[in-house]
């Protein structure tokens, strides 16, 4: 199974609800990992933790919550008791909730589970910033929930494995002990994963970026991080080297010490195994029967361990299950103000807080850093300390520490990066305010007539703090009252909106709203900042239009409107001598581009009618050998998508990708660079396709057509082209000879009243006609051209006729060609 590589954030962010300035960045959905059984039969047994014997069941430091889908009552008992091993070993003031299915999987496949979503954290009791956390975890270390009660661990467990359904862990010969198995599933969820990929054909290994925070502890046997990009690219051969050297370990202070010093020897075989390479414990290593091998890649009949042992406990505790958090109460921006300014904390411990250990540490202007202890306020946890007035025109710097009698490790808010050893530190300046504010925005592409009222989101932040944020537009150039944009409040304290309607004069089709964003902060100097810092943002308001019969576009002219989408364009790019529909090349990862035709298309009742065809370049990443879309290891791929409604959209053939044609697939595959292909499209790559209308709608549909490429977040290729749409063009082909060959067609189609009509002659001809008439045979337009030669486009304009079919004919040296135009206005 492909690993999460090469993450981006996302968009949305949240501020945990505790005490404190926890930032928490969602980047992106979790990845299971899947466990597969063993041929090996043996029997051995590993006990649970003895105080678990001991005090179950009301030995839990955390509380765990499952939602059971189609298990069986025995299978839920045995899921259970998993569980409740796991509630007694954890410690979190969050409860953790789970998603857990009984359902068939594939061959050989006990179960698999992952964390729901990977966060980063900053300033939110996290040892180390700005790395992947489950969610679990970072609900834990933030101590609030961050995802609305919705599930932190999915988890699915095959239904048709030969279980042995017991909690006792006597497992017979021949069957695989279902309470092992979701302790280790689980393991995966709670933390134990390295987001990493690797390619066969490169030999290059990546990770993700930024890594996770188990990544962050694995060394090669040298002791180099793999995770340190000062050391390994990433990606790069040298990573992937280190993948495959079985001499990989996870080295921290607390897996040391519950390993007799020694580092955790990680699974990484000299060939690479997707889905078990480096983010499990050595097999060989710790075999059955070894306390350490609950989260060795495979499990055996027979074998039982009820126990994740000694060293994977350290390797929690160090990635954070055990953790002293410093939450800072008191986040300071920027001020005109000076005065003194008191720090106020809270240090929650899962141990015991060392006395003296809470320490403020401040500089001015970088220079020498001060330390005060700071004094218990008299609330439970809370500590307090000044930092003095530092004049005008000072940068102050800080950070708390604090330290537990447990671990003695040094915990500090803010939390330090992975691979340094200095913390970083908060940061605000005491004097007149220079500062523009930062204004963010993401501008739509076109609005549909019918989704007005429309809602304008921007994110605007300022060190000294936003006084205003404000809409300037205009429609069609003619000025609109600017609005003054709403702040959101709580979490969405950095949102703005304002709401774009016809409040102010009519907005229709066809119109365009050209609009700016201006931010003002409180400062002495209002400074502002305006988005787009030049001219506008131009915004098309489009509509669907009347169904037609038919259309057609050979995109040599990009306009009218007929398309609206996101990532894509009709465009010519470098190396194409003709214009067509071209995704961004390269195209993004975790992108969903989409291309809407505005002329809904009725479904004609004959199969050789009711079809499109375009010529088309796909260079998009292959999925699995043998993957089925949509399945998720079909990764990226193409589709063309119907909708009745224009709200949800259909396939209207199995999507594809660059293995639908071999030309293309070897051009990929050729040019990979990393996990990436270089490989560019050319006009020798097209191929054309049909795709029937019937298969998926009946005779009389009115159907809206869009075209779609999806993306995941691994890899990613130049993308897609099409060109050449017919959609229900049953036009004549042309049979004289002088335009044998040459090739006739009408953009765009239906037209709202400009048309183009294109051919091409290799051979002079005398004199070319071209005759207009309505459906019922009448005349309504002629055009001549002598002396004819090489290419030719005429432009016509049917715009002061009634919309209906009209037939365009060209005659060329007394011979005849005809094609059928739809006037749609």
């Amino acid at each position: 199974m492909k690993k999460l590589l090469l993450l981006s954030f996302l968009s949305i962010a949240a501020v945990a609800p505790s005490f404190g300035q926890q930032v928490v960045n969602y980047v992106g959905p979790g990845i299971p990992d899947t466990c597969y059984a063993s041929s090996k039969v043996v029997r051995t047994r590993v006990l649970p933790p003895a105080a678990f014997l001991a005090n179950r069941p009301s030995a839990t430091k955390a509380t765990i919550i499952v939602t059971y889908k189609d298990f069986t009552p025995e299978a839920q008992a045995a899921f259970q008791y998993a569980v409740d091993i796991w509630q007694s070993l954890l410690v979190s003031s969050v409860p953790i909730r789970i998603n857990a299915t009984w359902e068939p999987l594939g061959t050989g496949v006990l179960g698999q589970a992952g964390p729901s979503s990977l966060y980063t954290i900053n300033g939110g009791g996290e040892r180390i910033s700005n790395a992947l956390y489950p969610t679990a975890l970072v609900e834990k270390l933030v101590g609030g929930d961050i995802n609305r009660n919705a599930p932190d661990i999915n988890a699915s467990f095959s239904s048709t494995f030969n279980w042995y359904l017991g909690t006792d862990g006597n497992t017979p010969a021949g069957q695989y002990d279902l309470v092992s198995v979701v302790l280790h599933e689980l393991g995966h969820g709670l933390g134990f994963l390295t987001s990493k990929d690797y390619d066969a054909t490169s030999k290059q290994g990546s990770l993700s970026t930024p890594p996770s925070i188990y990544a962050d502890f694995m060394k090669t046997g040298a002791g180099l991080s793999v995770a340190d990009t000062r050391i390994f690219a990433n990606p790069s051969v040298e990573l992937g080297t280190a993948f495959t050297t079985n001499d990989l370990y996870f080295d921290s202070p607390l897996t040391r010490a519950a390993n007799n010093g020694e580092r955790a020897r990680l699974y990484a075989p000299t060939t690479y195994a997707a889905g078990s390479s480096l983010s499990h414990l050595d097999e060989n290593t710790y075999g059955p029967g070894d306390p350490n091998s609950l989260m060795s890649p495979q499990f055996a009949s027979g074998e039982a361990i009820h126990s994740p042992g000694p060293i994977v406990l350290g390797m929690f505790s160090d990635m954070g299950w055990f953790n002293t958090a410093v939450r800072n109460q008191i986040f300071y921006s920027d001020t005109e103000t000076p005065s003194t300014f008191p720090v106020t904390v809270r240090v929650d411990s899962d141990g015991t807080i060392t006395p003296g250990s809470v320490k403020l540490n401040y500089s001015f202007n970088d220079g020498a850093t001060t330390t005060v202890t700071m004094t218990p306020t008299g609330s439970v946890n809370e500590y307090t300390a000044t930092i003095p007035n530092p004049g005008l025109n000072v940068r102050v710097s800080y950070y708390v520490e604090a330290s537990d009698n447990e671990t003695r490790r040094i915990y500090t808010a803010p939390g330090r990066n992975a691979f340094s050893t200095v913390s970083n530190r908060y940061s605000f300046f005491v004097g007149p305010d220079v500062v523009a504010p930062t204004l963010t925005h993401t501008p739509p592409t076109y609005l549909f007539a019918s989704s007005l009222p429309y809602t304008i989101t921007a994110q605007a932040t300022d060190n000294i703090g936003v006084a205003s944020v404000t809409l300037e537009y205009n429609v069609n150039g003619t000025a609109r009252p600017s609005i003054t944009m709403t702040r959101g409040t709580g979490n969405n304290a950095n949102t703005y909106t304002a709401v774009l309607s016809t409040a102010a004069g009519p907005i229709t089709a066809g119109d365009v709203i050209n609009y700016r964003l201006v931010a003002q902060d409180n400062s002495s100097n209002t400074n502002r900042t305006t988005l787009p810092a030049t001219g506008f943002f131009a915004v098309p308001v489009v509509e669907v239009r009347p169904a037609a019969d038919m259309y057609a576009n050979e995109f040599e002219r990009t306009t009218p409107i007929d398309f609206v989408g996101l990532g894509f364009s009709i465009a010519t790019p470098a190396g194409f001598a003709n214009g067509a529909i071209h995704s961004t090349h390269p195209y993004a990862n975790n992108a969903d581009y989409t291309y809407q035709l505005l002329v809904p298309i009725r479904v004609k009742a004959d199969p050789q009618i009711a079809r499109v065809r375009f010529d088309e370049i796909v260079l998009v990443e292959p999925g699995e050998t043998g993957s089925v879309f949509p399945n998720e290891d079909f990764y990226d791929y193409v589709v063309v998508e119907g909708s009745l409604n224009g709200t949800t959209w259909t396939p209207l053939a199995p999507g594809y990708d660059a293995r639908d044609n071999a030309n293309w697939l070897d051009l990929y595959n050729r040019s990979k660079s990393g996990s990436n292909s270089a490989a560019v499209g050319t006009p020798s790559l097209y191929a054309s396709r049909t795709i029937s209308l019937l298969d998926k709608y009946k005779a009389g549909d009115v159907v809206q057509l869009r075209f779609h490429l999806h993306a995941d977040g691994a890899a990613y290729g130049w993308g897609w082209a099409i060109d050449n749409l017919h959609i229900q063009d049953n036009t004549v082909t042309p049979t004289a000879q002088a335009l044998q060959g040459a090739g006739v067609s009408l953009f765009p189609n239906p037209t709202a009243g400009q048309f183009t009509v294109q051919t091409r002659f290799d051979k002079p001809v005398a004199n070319l006609e071209v005759v207009v008439r309505n459906a019922v045979g009448q005349e309504v337009l002629r055009q001549s051209q002598a002396a004819v030669k090489g290419p030719v486009s005429l432009p016509l304009d049917l715009t002061k006729y009634a919309n209906g079919f009209y037939l365009v004919s060209l005659t060329a040296d007394g011979e005849t060609a005809t094609r059928k135009v739809m006037l749609n206005k």
